[in-house]
């Protein structure tokens, strides 16, 4: 997984792959690592994600939990397809920001 710090206090990781079972257990641990050892906030970045289970959403929101209560953000860029489908039928972006591009992310942190 790719890892990008375009801004001070953000970290981009690059989500190589689908979002199921198999792909989360050998992701969870890299995210789990993430939290640990950074201080920055967080963007997965779905460009590359096709398809998301409920594994794949589960993680998304254990590791939105995790973020918020560090006082950290969690926002996801780039959904679409059948992730997008998914997470806006179970009211995922009403917790953790969709957004298109980082700019949208700066602009949620100064809000």
């Amino acid at each position: 997984m790719e890892m990008l710090r375009p801004h001070n206090g953000i970290i981009i990781l690059k989500i190589p792959t689908d979002l199921d079972t198999e792909n989360v257990v050998s992701l969870q641990p890299r995210l789990e690592a993430l939290v640990d050892e950074h201080a920055e906030n967080i963007i997965l970045d779905f460009t590359n994600v096709s398809f998301i289970d409920s594994t794949g959403i589960g993680a998304i929101v254990f590791l939105f939990k995790r973020l918020i209560s560090q006082r950290r953000t969690l926002s996801l860029l780039k959904v679409s397809g059948q992730p997008y489908k998914l997470m806006t039928m179970l009211r995922v972006e009403n917790a953790i920001p969709f957004i298109e591009n980082i700019t949208e992310c700066e602009s949620n942190r100064s809000a």
